[in-house]
């Protein structure tokens, strides 16, 4: 009797259900489609190495790794958080130049780490996902895509799906009358021109997010005039974790330390550990009245104010915002407020009215005659893919989304969408402290229901819609008491005032940490390939037995 073979063994009595003549929990060949090769594919493929039987295509639209570090290189781009807090908790860079670094130094340590985790060889880049089937009769995903080059569409096939294409991958233009009738320079920091030079040039910069915070500083020094237009006023933090950097952004790790950090692997892993409690404990800011949110207001109303002491009052006031910190993400512009200041500087909070061929024309009828305008305004924060996703009974999940709002369960599942499975989904922790542990605990996540399809015999496995309505109800309810649900338009809220929160999680980085890493199996429904869910247990032995390993392993005294 061979102990490999898939065979079934003649059942002992009729009636009973076939035994099948392999070991318990016996990987079966497996293949994966993963979309995206951005921070969270490549931690994927990382995970991937220990995976045994396993196959895995990446698609990826751009024509290299990296994602949105990839596409994002407007001037100022940055992380406004420590490089050592933006790397994967198990592995750290000791050449890390600065605190904080810039778009180039973060995308080239993805890079590098997508060469050493297999990424290249098995990405295929220049293609774009158009759409999914689910085929409930065989258990898979039908997948076409697009090779971007050749415009030729191609079939893929898949046991499980895991999307890692995350939020900030569709850039969108600002919805203003007259955009496009413009004849200067027209940009979005999203797809920046790498050859755009507004040295001595007039530039309106609209928006007051994170990218327009950055561009204005860069560019001020070299433009003979810059316009922003901040519809709405923005908290603007001091440096965060800003005490272990006394030059502020400018501060570089010395050839000294970033020896120390090569040669002292558990120096740099408490320096790491050092900087994630910091960011991970400013978690409480967020609670609606509480001691900590109002210590963090006083304290970045006080930096604000000093910062902007050159101002017009009655202007300066107009840029203190009346909501909470946190209702919209925080952001440490430096430089920011300090170049609002300068004298070939103007910021205007008046709503832009339209856009001729030449100029922004505000509400008031005012018009500002520019050569370059760079659209710092965002992207799609929907969640809703960039392709079309068909599940089980024909649901469409954007039509679906578009009702309800993205609504997940655990950031990760989605009814009806079987062995489907997503990696910074609605309500990841991307303002709750250090984002890379997070992305950690949803690629196992996934790949802890990824085991059971391989080794227990399901055929497809999806969370319940009771489950995820009752996570979502109650996330709703605790966000009641955080200030990501106050008084303000924001992205977390799908651009709203008063929308359902689909942004951030509902608590610390911490406590997401705990709530995924044993996976609720109850809250979700099984199907299986064989009639017999136990069949995965076979004959009644085990590799171990099988490869004649040690078999009395189990003593530990």
């Amino acid at each position: 009797m061979g102990l490999t073979s898939s065979s079934s063994l003649p059942s002992p009595s009729t009636g009973l259900p076939p035994v099948t003549d392999t070991p318990i929990n016996t990987s079966r060949p497996l293949r994966i489609i993963v979309i995206g090769a951005g921070i969270s594919g490549i931690a994927f493929a990382y995970k991937a190495q220990s995976l045994r039987n396993i196959s895995y295509t990446i698609y990826e639209k751009n024509a290299d790794v990296g994602g949105t570090w990839f596409e994002s290189r407007y001037p100022g781009c940055s992380c406004d958080i420590p490089a050592h807090s933006y790397s994967y908790p198990w592995v750290g860079n000791p050449e890390w130049s600065k605190v904080y670094v810039g778009a180039e130094e973060i995308w080239g340590f993805y890079r590098d780490r997508a060469r050493e985790y297999g990424v290249y060889e098995h990405t295929r880049f220049k293609h774009r996902v158009l759409g999914m089937v689910w085929d409930e009769q065989r258990g898979k995903w039908n997948v076409k895509i697009e090779d971007l080059e050749s415009g030729k569409v191609v079939e893929d096939e898949a046991d499980v799906v895991l999307n890692c294409a995350g939020v900030l991958n569709r850039w969108k233009w600002p919805e203003i009358e007259g955009l496009h009738s413009f004849k200067g320079v027209l940009a979005h920091t999203g797809s920046y021109p790498q050859d755009l030079d507004v040295t001595g040039k007039k530039v309106a910069v609209i928006g007051a997010g994170s990218s327009a915070i950055q561009v204005v500083p860069t560019i001020q020094p070299v433009v003979e005039r810059l316009v922003n237009f901040a519809r709405s006023p923005t908290w603007i933090a001091p440096q965060f974790v800003g005490r272990l950097a006394p030059d502020g952004r400018a501060t570089v790790y010395s050839e000294e330390q970033k020896r120390k950090f090569r040669e002292d692997p558990e120096y740099l892993r408490q320096y790491r550990r050092e900087v994630d409690h910091e960011l991970n404990s400013r978690f409480p800011n967020f609670y609606k009245g509480s001691p900590a949110q109002k210590a963090s207001r006083e304290l970045v109303e006080k930096s604000m104010r000093e910062r902007l002491a050159r101002m017009d009052p009655e202007l300066r006031e107009k840029l203190i915002p009346d909501f909470d910190v946190g209702c919209r993400r925080v952001t440490p512009g430096e430089g920011y407020l300090e170049a609002l200041q300068e004298d070939n500087v103007e910021i205007v909070r008046t709503s832009i009215k339209e856009i001729t061929a030449d100029a922004v024309v505000t509400s008031d009828g005012k018009s500002y005659p520019v050569d370059v305008i760079i659209t710092a305004t965002g992207y799609d924060t929907s969640y809703v893919p960039a392709f079309q996703v068909t599940g089980r009974n024909n649901v469409d999940l954007a039509e679906r989304w578009a009702k309800t709002g993205a609504e997940a369960y655990f950031t990760c599942a989605v009814p009806d969408m079987p062995n489907y499975f997503m990696v910074v989904g609605p309500n990841t922790p991307i303002s709750n402290g250090s984002l890379m542990p997070s992305i950690e605990a949803q690629v196992e996540f996934a790949l802890n229901f990824v085991d059971k399809i391989q080794c227990q015999g399901v055929k497809s496995v999806v969370v319940s819609t009771q489950a995820t309505t009752e996570f979502n109800d109650y996330k709703d309810a605790v966000m009641e008491k955080l200030t990501f649900s106050g008084d303000c338009n924001s992205w977390y809220k799908g651009g709203q005032r008063d929308g359902r929160i689909v942004g951030p999680w509902f608590g610390s980085v911490n406590h997401f940490l705990e709530s995924v890493k044993s996976p609720r199996y109850q809250d979700f429904e099984f199907t299986y390939h064989t009639e017999n869910r136990f069949a995965y247990l076979g004959n009644g032995l085990c590799e171990r037995d099988v490869k004649k390993e040690e078999l009395g392993w189990y003593i530990r005294a």
